[in-house]
């Protein structure tokens, strides 16, 4: 069986209602921490709506679909009500245990690991602590989250719409 996911990972309370307003919808893991589908069509779609530009520092540039507008971090400090933004940007695509791994870590928009670029490393640093015998991804449960919702789907024809 696959895994294919893009998501934001947000440590911390974020504003529901404001989450929704951008096609974010929540899923509680452990350690204060939720997860956030996304897709680049999106991500794509906020950076044109709210009328920024830029892109967030990742050290890996082989992966030309991984999100990195800079409209994420700004879409993050909308929703959060942290003082701080912490978050991670994460992406799997694995296929019969063949396949790669992306992830990012940031206080708003500043990388705060250039080379935390695995999605353990990440999590750690989003205070993550692995059980016996699991490592953090398996600890907070990503292993059981398999694929992106079909609910993100609409970006793409909004995508197109708006040029991006």
């Amino acid at each position: 069986m696959g895994h294919n996911i893009t998501a934001i990972i947000l440590k911390g309370n974020y504003d529901n209602i404001k989450a929704e307003k951008f096609g974010l919808f929540g899923k509680e893991l452990n350690f204060d921490l939720t997860i956030f589908h996304i897709n680049h069509f999106q991500t794509a779609c906020w950076q044109f709506e709210l009328n920024t530009k830029g892109y967030l520092d990742i050290p890996f540039k082989e992966n030309l679909i991984f999100p990195t507008e800079v409209a994420i971090a700004e879409v993050i400090k909308m929703i959060s009500i942290q003082e701080t933004q912490l978050y991670a940007i994460i992406q799997t695509e694995y296929f019969g245990g063949v396949g790669n791994q992306h992830a990012a870590i940031f206080d708003y928009n500043k990388n705060l690991d250039i080379n935390a670029t695995k999605i353990n490393d990440v999590l750690d640093y989003l205070g993550v602590v692995k059980e016996k015998h699991l490592d953090e991804f398996d600890t907070i449960g990503l292993n059981k989250i398999r694929y992106q919702h079909n609910m993100l789907d609409k970006y793409i024809d909004l995508a197109k719409k708006y040029g991006v």
